[in-house]
């Protein structure tokens, strides 16, 4: 198993807190790619996301919830596979360590996923995405 970055860990604290500013008890996949966008990785705003308008598809797709949660948040299911997932995509790129943009191509890896389904929402291409971290 590959050590993990900084910059993927910094990504993975900053879902939660997204989670909890939108009052979510779990953090999901949409909550890791408002982080990423958040964090600038620079294939998401090539294709005109933002975290203004990633954060308005999730309040329009999940919701707010009532009050903010306590606790450690726990990943989706489908957020822990994006976890696991990276870490198989840095070691397909020869990577030494699974980082940001290892976390992205695994997102983009779920064409079902709440944030692929976001990605389409605003009219970005998750394969533009792919090729532009390459």
């Amino acid at each position: 198993m590959l050590p993990v970055s900084e910059s993927a860990r910094q990504v993975l604290l900053n879902a939660e807190a997204e989670a909890r500013s939108l009052h979510h008890s779990y953090v999901g996949t949409e909550h890791v790619l408002l982080a990423l966008v958040r964090d600038d990785v620079g294939a998401l705003g090539s294709v005109g996301l933002t975290h203004s308008n990633v954060r308005g598809a999730i309040v329009r797709m999940m919701g707010v919830g009532v009050e903010a949660p306590q606790g450690e948040l726990p990943l989706t299911g489908a957020a822990q596979i994006v976890v696991e997932r990276a870490g198989r995509e840095a070691s397909l790129l020869g990577a030494d360590e699974v980082g940001s943009e290892h976390i992205l191509l695994a997102l983009l890896r779920d064409p079902e996923g709440a944030a692929t389904r976001i990605i389409r929402q605003l009219d970005a291409d998750p394969a533009a995405i792919r090729a532009a971290l390459s």
